[in-house]
């Protein structure tokens, strides 16, 4: 493996230059942040979910018929446009 990383190196050095280190850097951080978002994100949906579900049926009843549970939905998602809007003009797959 390293037989191959250094020569690797040599030749983003030498012809890409630190364009190159700089792109590499920035997507690796970027996928990394990403996927600690979406990880975080999805454990506290995870949280909500569990609690709602361990509430005694009376009470999700009473809720249902308030309409609590498709708030919750829309809120989650707009919650996840969003992360991901602001997500994805970071990593310059979308422009600001």
């Amino acid at each position: 493996m390293i037989n191959i990383l250094i020569p690797l190196a040599k030749f983003f050095d030498s012809n890409l230059g630190s364009f190159a280190k700089k792109a590499l850097a920035g997507l690796g951080v970027g996928v990394i942040s990403y996927t600690a978002v979406t990880a975080a994100f999805n454990t506290a949906v995870s949280f909500a979910q569990t609690h709602y579900n361990n509430l005694a049926v009376d009470i999700v009843s009473l809720a249902n018929l308030g309409g609590i549970g498709e708030a919750m939905g829309l809120i989650v998602g707009a919650i996840t446009f969003r992360l991901t809007i602001t997500t994805m003009s970071k990593l310059g797959v979308i422009p600001k």
